[in-house]
């Protein structure tokens, strides 16, 4: 996939459904019983992702709108990774044990961080050494790689309002460069259903050329 896939033309859902005519059946449906709709939608981007449908996922991508983002997120990762050399690594492990289990916000300070099992943990305190800040939760999960986030347009097609995410920050604690090149990676998020958020990865060059590299999910947490 490159950044101009946006402009290509999906398919149906798994349903069978354009994807606009889907995303609005879900936001009708919202209105009546949203915890139905926001279940639906998250069973729609697990198959999406089942079937590695980037088309499709770019689509629903462009159907949807800034959230308001605040408290902890399951994550779901959707579909493969693509893009970059390491992804035919990645791709087998993330298949088995994903280890990223979603992000956290605080409207308050536009500051959030990634949540991760004590696997995936492990694997980047080696990976990233240098990277600081890092916390546990009473429930044993993992708080790291915390960003800054605000409302801006997406740097790829489709150019919408999106939360953007990023790792620039040295404040937050991520270092520079290194195996894991957060500086670089810039994760952009709109809500297809109230609750329920689809987010694109990008990942620029070091001479500045921008690219998708994945997509991903997420759910209010206990909410």
């Amino acid at each position: 996939m490159t950044d101009t896939d946006t402009a290509g033309h999906p398919g149906p859902s798994p349903t069978g459904q354009a994807p606009s005519s889907l995303v609005a059946e879900l936001r009708e449906l919202a209105t009546s019983a949203p915890a139905h709709a926001a279940a639906s939608c998250w069973d729609h981007l697990r198959r999406t992702g089942s079937a590695d449908d980037r088309d499709l996922l770019a689509a629903l991508f462009a159907q949807g709108a800034p959230p308001r983002l605040n408290g902890d997120y399951e994550g779901l990762i959707v579909g493969k990774l693509f893009g970059i050399p390491e992804a035919a690594l990645l791709n087998p492990v993330i298949t088995v044990r994903p280890g990223w289990v979603g992000k956290g916000f605080d409207a308050a300070t536009e500051t959030g961080y990634n949540r991760l099992d004590r696997l995936a943990y492990s694997a980047l305190r080696v990976a990233v050494p240098r990277h600081r800040g890092w916390r546990r939760s009473p429930e044993g999960v993992y708080h790291g790689f915390r960003f800054r986030y605000r409302v801006e347009p997406s740097v790829l097609p489709p150019f919408r309002p999106v939360v953007a995410v990023t790792y620039t920050d040295p404040a937050l604690g991520a270092p520079a460069g290194g195996l894991v090149p957060m500086d670089r990676i810039r994760d952009e998020i709109v809500e297809l259903v109230p609750g329920v958020c689809l987010g694109r990865a990008s990942m620029a060059s070091r001479a500045g050329e921008v690219k998708a590299i994945g997509y991903f999910a997420l759910r209010a947490v206990n909410r």
